[in-house]
C-alpha cells in the first residue's frame, strides 16, 4: 500500500488520468477505419490502452487480415484527432483542480508525464483553457515531459526519470497516477510509487505491478489521503 505521508511530488499521466480523452481516441479510430469497412468497437479498442499507435496498427492488420500504409494512417489519425478534439467538450477529471490546489498549498511538486506528442498536449490544454484559464501546463506543473522529449517511450523508465529530474525530485518521494500497464511499468522502473487508476476501459488489465489500485471517481478523495 502507498505510504501517502512520504509523498512530496505528484505526477499525472495525461490521457485517461488527468483528462478523459480515451473516448476521443476511440472515435478517431472509428472515423478513420469505418470508411474502410472495418468497425473497431470500444471493447476492441480497450486493448489499445497504453500501446503506441504503430503497435495498434499492427494488431489491426493481423486481426482484420489487411495491409496498411501506416505512415499515411498515422497522419490521418493525427488530423482526425484535432478535428474530434475541437468538436468535443473537454474537462479535467473530477477533483483534479482540488487535488492540484491542495498540492500547491502544501508545497508538493506537480508533474505531467505523457508519451503523447507535445502538439497533443498543447491541443488538450488549449481546449481545457476555454473553460478555465488556469490550465496552462507550463505554469500548472513543475515539469512536463511529452513524447517529443524522450528517445524511449513507456514502458521504458526514461519518461518518468526525465520528469523526476526536471522536477528536481527523488523517485521514492513521487507518486504516479497511471491507467495503463505500460505506464505503471515505466513509473515503477524509474523508482516511483505508482497508483493504477481503474476505469471502465481498462477493467481487463491486471494492475498487479502497481503499488495500489484505486477506482477514483473524484480525485479530491486523494487529497484526503495525502493530508492524512
Amino acid at each position: 500500500m502507498t505510504d501517502w505521508t512520504k509523498v512530496l511530488a505528484i505526477i499525472f499521466d495525461m490521457d485517461g488520468v488527468f483528462v478523459d480523452t480515451e473516448p476521443i481516441v476511440f472515435t478517431v479510430f472509428r472515423r478513420v477505419f469505418d470508411p474502410m469497412g472495418i468497425y473497431l468497437s470500444d471493447d476492441y479498442q480497450f486493448k489499445f490502452i497504453g500501446k503506441p499507435t504503430p503497435k495498434n496498427l499492427q494488431d489491426i492488420e493481423r486481426d482484420f487480415g489487411i495491409t496498411l500504409d501506416k505512415n499515411a494512417i498515422i497522419q490521418k489519425l493525427k488530423k482526425t484527432y484535432q478535428k474530434v478534439l475541437n468538436e468535443t467538450e473537454l474537462h479535467p477529471q473530477p477533483g483534479i483542480r482540488g487535488l492540484i490546489n491542495w498540492a500547491q498549498k502544501n508545497d508538493r511538486r506537480l508533474g505531467l508525464c505523457t508519451t503523447s506528442p507535445r502538439s497533443d498536449v498543447d491541443a488538450v490544454f488549449e481546449k481545457l483553457n476555454r473553460n478555465d484559464s488556469k490550465y496552462n501546463p507550463d505554469k500548472l506543473f513543475n515539469a512536463v515531459v511529452t513524447g517529443n522529449d524522450v528517445t524511449h517511450k513507456k514502458p521504458h523508465p526514461e519518461p518518468y526519470r526525465k520528469v523526476i529530474e526536471r522536477m528536481n525530485a527523488v523517485p521514492d518521494s513521487c507518486v504516479v497516477f497511471e491507467d495503463s500497464l505500460s505506464g505503471i511499468r515505466s513509473a515503477k522502473a524509474a523508482g516511483c510509487t505508482c497508483v493504477g487508476i481503474r476505469r471502465f476501459y481498462n477493467r481487463h488489465i491486471d494492475f498487479f505491478e502497481a503499488d495500489e489500485v484505486l477506482s477514483v471517481e473524484d480525485f479530491s478523495e486523494l487529497g484526503h489521503k495525502l493530508s492524512g
